[in-house]
């Protein structure tokens, strides 16, 4: 994971106050071999530094407070000290001062550095993790790092230790099992937001009206993920299909599934593909939510980023043994590029429909409760709907309109402004219009205006 941010290696001499854990630089990676003339000891000291996101110098901390304090273990490290620096205006060596703890006994360390005396297979290393700050015009610019010293004959794998405290960071963060969203900028920034397992909460299978064949896909999908400890392989599905189809719902309902059984990534933004999976392979398993693929990638036979579309590409070929798994929708597959989207790559494409009529009254059941309004849909109106064939978001919306209709005014007849509305948005949504009739997407060529409510502002 440390590989990811570095730009530079230099290697060069280094003098002796470098041992009391001064450093070096501001660069964003220095590594660093010399001999060093002590009176009882003349041998190699290394020294591996490289700078870190915010958000993993935080939880590099506290991961290593949690393995000094026994919250956590791990075979390779033994921490034999954890020492923090009080302040950089009372720059002397403390006890860490603990903000708060978390519910698994996790720490969130207040200081801005922190000094871990470990073993790391049975070597002796000095382990630094801190800030620096630089001016940098109006505006002081911190960064965050971690420092690797070795202080013995056998204390050389400096590198390799950095890389897997962040590696172990990370996958023992809060992070674990919960629902992020990487929000990716255009400087190659990332930020991640943990979301609340509430907006999914509402997504059930038994709600969800695609054809047994789909349904039978998404819970292998889940069994793979929950058993994947046992299972060990990974699953990437593509759905396609127009708006309102089910295919964004399936994907909601598998994320309120396999909640807590791991890693959910959703993400914002250009995506930063190489970013992205590095840091989903971090966990075991994690599941990448990519919606609308072909906005993303595009193809080649329209408009598209060669550069987006390779590094998509790559990802999908170096997958072959990691726990990875994917979700991709699109509107149309055959915007994505055929490369992106051919078997191996993707272990299935399912095609979302329109929802079988059969459905329509199961649906308006599943999204309300209300006696007055599932009243209204009586056979006269579902016939009607059947006819149109309107997918299972038109019947959702109609749904919404008789609520609020009912709210603002409840003395409304909700089945003569339903069948009004029905026209109204059908011809918006579904039928090609002359340009002048189109007015913000509805059409009012079929509802007459003495039919129309007026209401009271």
């Amino acid at each position: 994971m440390a590989n990811r941010y570095k730009k530079r290696t230099r290697e060069q001499g280094f003098e002796n106050e470098v041992l009391t854990g001064t450093a070096l630089n501001y660069n964003d990676e220095v590594n660093l071999v010399k001999s060093v003339n002590i009176n009882k000891r003349n041998f190699v000291y290394p020294l591996y530094q490289t700078s870190l996101k915010v958000f993993v110098y935080e939880f590099v901390k506290t991961y290593l407070h949690s393995l000094y304090m026994g919250n956590l273990k791990n075979e390779d490290i033994v921490i034999e000290n954890f020492a923090a620096l009080a302040s950089s205006a009372n720059p002397v060596m403390t006890a860490p001062q603990v903000a708060t703890y978390k519910e698994n006994g996790a720490a969130i360390i207040e200081n801005h550095s922190i000094y871990v005396h470990l073993k790391y297979k049975g070597a002796p290393y000095q382990v630094t993790v801190f800030l620096m700050s630089a001016n940098n015009g109006m505006f002081n610019d911190i960064r965050y790092f971690i420092s690797v010293l070795g202080i013995e004959n056998d204390s050389y794998q400096t590198n390799q230790l950095a890389t897997y405290i962040v590696d172990e960071a990370i996958r023992n963060s809060i992070y674990k099992n919960s629902i992020l969203n990487l929000k990716f900028d255009s400087n190659g920034r990332i930020d991640i937001e943990e979301m609340n397992i509430k907006e999914f909460k509402n997504e059930k299978l038994d709600e969800i009206f695609i054809p047994a064949s789909y349904k039978t896909e998404v819970k292998k999908f889940y069994k793979c993920v929950k058993d994947y400890k046992d299972i060990g392989l990974r699953l990437r599905y593509l759905f396609s299909g127009k708006p309102g189809t089910g295919k964004t719902k399936s994907v909601r309902t598998l994320i309120n599934m396999c909640y807590k059984k791991a890693t959910i990534i959703l993400t914002e933004g250009e995506v930063d593909f190489k970013s992205l999976f590095d840091f989903a392979k971090l966990f075991e398993p994690a599941i990448i939510c990519l919606d609308d693929l072909d906005l993303l990638v595009g193809s080649r036979s329209r408009n598209y980023s060669p550069r987006l579309l390779g590094a998509f590409l790559q990802e999908l070929d170096g997958f072959d043994k990691n726990n990875v798994f994917l979700l991709a929708t699109t509107n149309d597959k055959e915007l994505v590029d055929m490369a992106a989207s051919r078997p191996l790559r993707f272990d299935l494409t399912l095609d979302f429909g329109r929802l079988d009529n059969k459905n329509y009254y199961d649906l308006v059941m599943a999204n309300t409760k209300n006696e007055k309004i599932l009243s209204i849909f009586d056979d006269e109106l579902m016939d009607s709907l059947k006819k149109k064939k309107v997918t299972g978001a038109f019947i959702v919306n109609l749904i919404h309109q008789a609520e609020i209709m009912d709210k603002i005014n409840p003395d409304t007849d909700l089945k003569k402004y339903l069948q009004n509305f029905v026209e109204m948005a059908y011809n918006g949504f579904y039928k090609e219009q002359e340009e002048e009739h189109k007015e913000f997407g509805f059409s009012m060529s079929k509802a007459s205006n003495d039919d129309f409510l007026d209401l009271e502002l």
